[in-house]
């Protein structure tokens, strides 16, 4: 390895360590102090002729420990429930899901055209507000040892539903903005695949899970780690072929393996990883955020965030109250799934890839960095509320 990226490397995980010592010390998510540190010493960060914070740079190796960071995160949340429990709870999910994802996408629409009073422009804003992040929900909710709680599976089968749904919009966003919107049958099949896939992979998974433990069956844990990292990468590899986010592929891999009896074993080896990679993702992402941009969309970015909280808790404690969940569970629903994020980005992407006004990568960046500072705290105080039936 160069000796440049080993310094880069050592310098990143220093400040990393940083981060997630000084949230323990205060008790608090290391989700926003791992973004904000990748802000202030990365490539964007504040410099003059007298002093230069810019300690890091993003590089290849970067990214790579970046991205395994999240398809981590995903695989472990798979991990903690299965694709058969997630089948079992179909109506539900589709029910709370459709409603959940519905009024967001709705107040997205109000909020784009408020703001600029075009189609595409309310779509783009449409497409960036509406998503939570799954990987900061997972974290919070792996932080707040939420993961057995009963309301998680709903959390995870509205994460599913999340997915599901920005994979046919986002071909659909794909083809209007970057072929003139002369291949819109061609968009809305691409979408159906993904979906086709996810529902197939929830299906059939619990059937392949008997050779799965058969499979697994290695007393070796050199041996078992490999192969199940093997099929992680495989899974991936085979989702990214299909067109489907390779997060969404780590996840339902996740929710196979869970089936079978090796799910522990898994979760035990994977979860040192996921910590790790995990953190590079999150510092990661705040290295590609300029914070001097801020300036020209603070006032949009505040009316977006405060109707993504606000609104985020009521859509977030109707969906679950409908599901049949009430008082506490029901808010602890809707405050872990205020993040946005990596789906936020990607969105802005497609605006400035069509060329439309450039606020949109600011915004973006402003909006996610403002929620991962607030949302910790909602998510905090949820679990200090009395259960009420």
């Amino acid at each position: 390895m160069p000796f440049e990226t080993t310094t880069n490397l050592t310098i990143i995980f220093f400040l990393i360590t940083l981060a997630i010592l000084l949230a323990n010390k205060l008790h608090f998510s290391s989700i926003p102090l791992l973004i904000l540190l990748g802000i202030l010493f990365g490539p964007y960060g504040p410099h003059n002729e007298w002093f230069d914070l810019r300690l890091v740079q993003n590089c290849e190796l970067v990214s790579f420990l970046s991205h395994l960071g999240v398809l981590l995160l995903l695989f472990y949340l798979g991990l903690e429930f299965s694709a058969s429990r997630v089948v079992q709870n179909g109506p539900t999910i589709l029910k709370g899901g459709t409603v959940y994802v519905g009024l967001n996408f709705l107040r997205g629409l109000i909020l784009g055209w408020v703001f600029f009073h075009s189609l595409p422009e309310t779509l783009i804003v449409a497409g960036i507000t509406t998503i939570s992040s799954s990987a900061m929900v997972t974290k919070l909710l792996m932080e707040l040892k939420r993961t057995a709680n009963p309301e998680t599976e709903l959390v995870l089968g509205f994460m599913v539903y999340e997915d599901a749904f920005m994979a046919v919009y986002l071909s659909l966003l794909y083809t209007y903005f970057l072929t003139g919107g002369t291949s819109f049958t061609s968009g809305l099949l691409s979408g159906l695949v993904t979906l086709l896939f996810i529902l197939a992979v929830l299906f059939s998974g619990p059937r392949f899970s008997p050779y799965l433990e058969r499979w697994l069956h290695i007393r070796s844990g050199e041996s078992f780690i490999t192969i199940g990292f093997t099929l992680l990468l495989f899974t991936v590899l085979v989702a990214e072929k299909l067109h489907v986010a390779e997060a969404v592929g780590a996840l339902l891999l996740g929710l196979i393996l869970a089936e079978t009896s090796h799910a522990r074993r898994l979760v035990q080896m994977i979860a040192p990883m996921r910590d790790l990679f995990g953190a590079v993702f999150f510092f990661a992402f705040g290295m590609g955020i300029d914070y001097r941009e801020f300036s020209a969309v603070a006032g949009i970015t505040a009316v977006a965030v405060l109707a993504t909280v606000f609104g985020n808790l009521f859509t977030g404690w109707f969906s679950a109250w409908i599901c049949g969940y009430r008082g506490r569970p029901a808010l602890n629903v809707a405050s872990i799934m205020i993040p946005r994020g990596e789906l936020a980005i990607l969105v802005a992407g497609i605006a400035a890839s069509a060329q439309l006004t450039a606020v949109f990568q600011p915004f973006a960046a402003l909006y996610v960095l403002a929620l991962a500072l607030v949302s910790p705290s909602l998510a905090k105080k949820s679990g200090r509320i009395q259960h009420r039936d």
